[in-house]
């Protein structure tokens, strides 16, 4: 279902949000408003049966919207950036950084993760705090 409502998103309103706002703003906008919205998922174990499933279904469209606005800015902003003899090498170093990160990231916020465990009584950035 958050498929379906991401494919209504890209064709009916990505369009008219692209064309008011531009990329680079609709990019930010996005940016900002997937912050507060990954906050609430904790939030959302307080609720259950019909008004847990419909907040976790209109999150996940939320979000899907968000990543879809913000790559598709960032990837017309590049597009636009370089000349078009030269966009097929940009677009793929671009793809290949973005698997990169991706790659790496994981393994990244284990070893960060398992460092503040161990810093559970330290007198800077304590456990947990540390990773935020």
């Amino acid at each position: 279902m958050s498929g379906a409502g991401l494919l209504l998103y890209q064709i009916f309103v990505y369009r008219h949000v692209h064309k008011y706002l531009g990329s680079i703003i609709s990019s930010r906008i996005a940016a900002v408003l997937s912050i507060p919205l990954l906050a609430t998922y904790p939030f959302m174990t307080h609720l259950s049966g019909t008004k847990l499933g419909l907040a976790i279904y209109c999150a996940a469209v939320m979000k899907g919207a968000f990543a879809t606005t913000i790559l598709t800015g960032t990837c017309i902003l590049q597009n636009s950036a370089v000349p078009q003899n030269q966009r097929g090498a940009a677009n793929g170093i671009s793809t290949t950084a973005m698997s990169l990160f991706k790659a790496i990231a994981p393994a990244g916020a284990g070893v960060l993760f398992s460092w503040a465990q161990k810093r559970q009584h330290a007198a800077f950035f304590p456990g947990m705090l540390l990773i935020y």
